[in-house]
Formats: structure tokens, C-alpha cells, sequence
């Protein structure tokens, strides 16, 4: 029985995923509203880094306009966030 090899991209998707671990304990943690959405932003751009990593290794192109979708949704979620935030809607 021969096992898949475990490449390069695969270590990169572990990696990413245990930075995504870290990611959520800090966002639960954050001191401020503003430290969360920072933290909130790092997560979605490590989630698109995995579904980068994961198109390659893959070799599917759909994975690719996730990523792309996931990124412009959550910086149009962080402008609305930073407007709450300026207006004081929000602490």
C-alpha cells in the first residue's frame, strides 16, 4: 500500500490551519473591538492563503475565485466595521 507523498503544500495547509487555531484564541481574547476586527482580517487572509495553497494542490481553478471572493468580502466587511467603530456605534 503506498501512501501519498506529503509535499510542501501540505505542510504549508497544516501550518496555515494551526495559525488559523492561534488566530481564534486571540480573537476571543482581544482587549478592544479594534484589536478583534485586526485579528478578524488576518484570519480571512490566512483562510485565503489555504485556499490558495489548496487550489495548487488540487489543481482546481474554483478554490481560486473562493479565495478571491473571500478576500473582497472580508475587506468590505473591515470598512464597515472601521465606519461602526469611527461612528461609536461600536466599542
Amino acid at each position: 500500500m503506498l501512501l501519498p507523498a506529503f509535499t510542501l503544500e501540505h505542510l504549508l495547509i497544516v501550518l496555515l490551519g494551526l495559525l488559523l487555531l492561534i488566530m481564534t484564541f486571540a480573537l476571543r481574547r482581544g482587549p478592544s473591538t479594534a484589536d478583534r476586527v485586526l485579528v478578524l482580517e488576518v484570519v480571512s487572509t490566512l483562510g485565503a492563503l489555504m485556499l490558495l495553497v489548496l487550489s495548487v494542490v488540487a489543481r482546481r481553478a474554483i478554490y481560486l475565485d473562493v479565495a478571491v471572493l473571500l478576500t473582497l468580502f472580508s475587506f468590505l466587511g473591515t470598512l464597515v466595521m472601521a465606519r461602526y467603530l469611527e461612528r461609536g456605534l461600536l466599542q
